[in-house]
């Protein structure tokens, strides 16, 4: 009796140590699961992060091309263009008296108006428009003779109500052309007899404007007020860019002047 008892009890505790050992058998079995799991999880987790930071790494790529090849396309100058401007000459009737001989800064600004606004322009009108121009700036002014590239842009505010012109000083060369590569024309101030035309009375003018309206290649091409043949007249951009000076208030003073050229902003 004795001994039965101990057997049911060795029993009973290799039954309850078997019992124990199933359930950690199976806590970890569940625990090794849920890190397989875990680890399935982390790695699908990465790989999409990186698939998504490579898919963003591409897309920025693109757009930093499309941003390139769009600003390559804004600096890209063709090799010719030309701007249709309506020609007027400073002296429209060929009467070369005092105000016509200092009408060039108006005549070219008359242009660059008629230009935008789109209206018609022939020499009675330009007539009319260099006497009420140089009127308004004797009134509001006292003199006209002479205006320096900021006050033609104030001139043109005042007179025309144009706010669209500023002044672009110290320039290079090639800012010329990629100005009127952009469809609108450029007045320019200079030391007229560094020009060399020779449609000129000469020596030619110590102060002079035009408005450009083209280029071809390394000739720049003007509307140039200061000669009735000015229509379209071809100057070489080295001589051109050399000339262009700035009116400092003194015509003896105008190589000291600054590069300036009136653009449309």
């Amino acid at each position: 009796m004795k001994f039965s008892r101990r057997v049911i009890v060795f029993i009973a505790f290799l039954s309850l140590f078997l019992i124990l050992l199933c359930v950690f058998q199976n806590n970890r079995n569940q625990k090794v699961k849920i890190v397989k799991e875990e680890g399935a999880i982390e790695s699908e987790n990465k790989k999409s992060f990186e698939d998504e930071q490579k898919l963003s790494e591409e897309e920025s790529f693109e757009i930093v091309k499309e941003i390139q090849s769009s600003e390559n396309e804004k600096i890209k100058i063709p090799e010719k263009t030309f701007i249709n401007v309506p020609f007027l000459s400073q002296a429209p009737f060929g009467e070369w008296d005092e105000r016509h001989e200092e009408a060039c800064e108006e005549t070219s600004l008359i242009m660059m108006y008629y230009y935008l606004s789109g209206e018609s322009l022939n020499a009675e009108v330009g007539e009319k428009e260099i006497q009420e121009m140089i009127d308004f700036q004797l009134e509001e002014y006292e003199d006209y003779r002479d205006s320096s590239a900021s006050e033609l842009v104030e001139i043109a505010r005042e007179f025309y109500g144009m706010n669209e012109l500023i002044v672009l000083y110290d320039f290079e060369k090639e800012d010329i052309k990629r100005e009127l590569a952009k469809g609108n024309p450029v007045i320019i101030p200079a030391a007229g007899r560094l020009l060399g035309n020779p449609y000129y009375t000469q020596p030619g003018p110590l102060y002079h404007n035009m408005i450009l309206v083209g280029y071809e290649g390394d000739e720049i091409i003007s509307n140039d007020p200061g000669t009735r043949r000015g229509e379209g007249y071809r100057y070489d951009i080295d001589v051109l860019y050399n000339a262009v000076h700035d009116f400092t208030g003194n015509k003896e003073d105008i190589l000291s002047g600054r590069k300036a050229m009136i653009v449309v902003e």
